[in-house]
C-alpha cells in the first residue's frame, strides 16, 4: 500500500492529475498506517472556483472507511496561495473532521510542479488551538 505520510507524498499522488482549465478537490482517504485506502476527484468547478459540500465528502470517508484525511485541490492559475474561500473550507472540514473523528489533517492546494501545504504552514496548529468546541 502506498503510504502518504507528508504534505509532498500526496502532492506525487495528485500531480498526474492536474487539470489546467478547471479546479477539482480530491480527497485523500488514510487508514491508521497513514496508507491509501482511496484517493477521488469528489468536487470539478471552474477557472477559478470549486463548489464543496462537507456532507459529500463525509459520505465517501465513511464508505471507505477512513480513519484519517487530506483534502486537495488545484488552482489553475498557478498560484498555490490560500484564498480566503480555501482556509474557509479547510476550517469547516476540519470541524467536520473532528465531529465524526476522522480528522482533516491537511489541505492542499497544488499546481502541475510545486503546492502548499496549509499543515506544513502551521495552519492546523492555530485550528486546533482556535477551536476548543465545534
Amino acid at each position: 500500500m502506498t503510504e502518504i505520510t507528508c504534505s509532498s507524498d500526496a502532492f506525487e499522488l495528485l500531480k498526474p492529475n492536474v487539470n489546467p482549465t478547471a479546479e477539482e478537490l480530491w480527497i485523500i482517504a488514510l487508514n491508521p498506517q497513514l496508507q491509501l485506502i482511496s484517493s477521488e476527484m469528489i468536487f470539478r468547478g471552474t477557472a477559478d472556483y470549486c463548489p464543496v459540500h462537507p456532507r459529500d465528502i463525509i459520505r465517501f470517508l465513511i464508505t471507505h472507511n477512513a480513519t484519517s484525511f487530506m483534502m486537495a485541490h488545484n488552482h489553475p492559475s498557478s498560484s498555490i496561495e490560500p484564498s480566503t474561500q480555501d482556509l474557509a473550507i479547510t476550517r469547516r472540514m476540519y470541524n467536520c473532521g473532528k465531529l465524526i473523528q476522522i480528522p482533516l489533517i491537511d489541505h492542499i492546494i497544488f499546481s502541475s510542479s510545486h503546492y502548499y501545504s496549509m499543515a506544513d504552514h502551521g495552519f492546523f496548529k492555530i485550528l486546533k488551538k482556535s477551536s476548543r468546541t465545534i
